[in-house]
């Protein structure tokens, strides 16, 4: 009987132990699925504080429907009926600029009619038509691509608010690649960004069916979803097919090698010898266990940098907040000097996330713009986000409802030089057969990345263990 190990019970874990299983079963494989995980609860960065009828999630938001990894797992799950979309008020998205709210335009009439851009700014982004290609053998930042294809002001105000608001990263680190991989495709293919809208836009009007799983420059579209009951659901609903297997307060201290495969050592819990080993943890928290096999495995593990972030919830009455919230939120550029990278109005994306009468906010503060603002405590923390919202939505009310979650590595920079690193861990994994990495720290960050790199490893494990 084969034994696999699979470390870190957040959504990469769960879902590659979930793949694997069915996969392993599927191809007829005897096995017995082991996970451990360092704390005393499964989701990782995935839950929720429920108060007083505020849900507020501490982690990832959602994930967008537009892609099927996840709507996939989902109905496997038998979680389809409880899925929840954003509200269509959430497509108003807003920036912050020059001491007030922008509503993003949405079509070429809106964007000739805001304020956010110059006149010069506007004119420079339809330059983008025009605009030259990329050197060949670079890998260039987002800044630099923003810069090169849509101006210095479409970067500033546009691309730089939106990248702190997903990554809570820094343009001037963060690689175009690694980041935004669709944004090369598409101005490789179509040379223009905007000749690229357009072209697509157009074939999905003649065939809508073709659109469905796409997206447009700046990403994969689509809607976000979450569940009825906040997204921790899904996490919660994979941990329960493990009842048994799970292993909580497990710390991986140590993986070596043996002659029939691995040996783990753990804080909390017997050494394993297993098979095969998914490692689904993030890459710093990877790289101290793996040194007992590859040292230089370690040292590349230990490159990868994160950015803190601080997720503050605030609960408001909403007879006191004297503005129209119908909408996503806020971000705020890096030229406003503010203390916070943006807000959510969350209860205006769902329902059910504040009580009747109320809403419920959800702010971003620190990340690679403010690391520093990590280390204020929660009372701090709370009146800084305070101070912030009066002047920028003026709300003075003291909140009903406050929490404070605090990620001191929340989100993997995939800075430039990030591919050369994923080259550098594949050579080394290929030398270590039946050991695995996956997670966030790699091929992308958001939930639907997590879940189909879960299929990817799962076949990978599946070929391994019947070779």
């Amino acid at each position: 009987m084969k034994q696999i190990a699979v470390i870190g019970a957040g959504i990469s874990g769960l879902a590659t132990a979930f793949q694997i299983e069915k996969k392993l079963k599927e191809s007829g494989v005897s096995h017995k699925l082991f996970i451990f995980e360092k704390e005393k609860k499964t989701g990782g960065k995935i839950g929720a504080v429920y108060e007083n009828g505020f849900r507020c999630e501490g982690g990832p938001n959602g994930f967008l429907d537009s892609k099927p990894s996840t709507i996939e797992l989902c109905a496997e799950l038998g979680l389809s009926n409880r899925l929840a979309r954003s509200s269509d008020a959430a497509q108003r998205r807003f920036i912050y600029s020059a001491g007030k709210l922008h509503e993003l335009p949405t079509n070429p009439f809106r964007f000739f009619r805001s304020d956010l851009l110059s006149l010069r700014g506007k004119l420079r982004i339809i330059g983008e038509l025009w605009a030259p290609g990329p050197k060949q053998g670079t890998d260039p930042t987002i800044a630099e691509f923003a810069r090169r294809r849509l101006g210095k002001e479409a970067h500033a105000r546009l691309l730089d608010p939106m990248v702190a608001g997903v990554f809570a990263g820094d343009t001037e680190r963060l690689s175009l690649a690694s980041c935004f991989p669709r944004m090369v495709e598409l101005e490789r293919e179509y040379g223009s960004l905007i000749r690229a809208m357009i072209k697509l836009a157009k074939a999905r009007k003649q065939n809508p069916g073709t659109g469905k799983h796409g997206g447009g420059p700046a990403g994969p579209g689509g809607k976000l979803t979450s569940f009825d009951k906040g997204l921790s659901v899904l996490p919660d609903a994979i941990a329960e097919r493990f009842r048994g297997q799970i292993h909580l307060n497990a710390d991986l201290k140590r993986i070596g090698m043996t002659s029939e495969g691995f040996r783990l050592s753990f804080s909390n819990a017997e050494d394993l010898d297993s098979d095969c080993v998914v490692v689904a943890t993030p890459a710093c928290d990877a790289s101290s266990p793996l040194s007992f096999i590859d040292e230089g495995l370690a040292t590349v593990l230990d490159r990868f940098e994160f950015a803190p972030a601080t997720v503050v919830g605030l609960g408001f009455d909403r007879t006191m907040i004297d503005r129209d919230i119908n909408g996503f939120g806020f971000l705020i550029p890096r030229e406003e000097n503010r203390r916070i990278l943006g807000s959510l109005w969350t209860s205006s994306i769902f329902s059910h996330r504040a009580p009747e009468g109320s809403v419920l906010f959800r702010t971003i503060v620190g990340g690679a713009r403010s690391p520093e603002l990590a280390g204020l405590s929660e009372e701090e923390t709370i009146q800084m986000v305070r101070s912030e919202l009066k002047e920028i939505m003026g709300i003075t009310a003291k909140p009903q409802f406050a929490h404070v979650f605090k990620w001191q590595k929340a989100i993997c920079q995939y800075n430039v030089g990030h591919s050369v690193r994923l080259q550098e861990i594949d050579e080394r994994l290929s030398r270590i057969p039946g050991l695995f990495l996956t997670g966030n720290s790699y091929r992308g960050i958001a939930l639907n990345d997590c879940t189909l790199n879960a299929k990817r490893v799962a076949d990978d494990v599946t070929n391994f263990l019947k070779d």
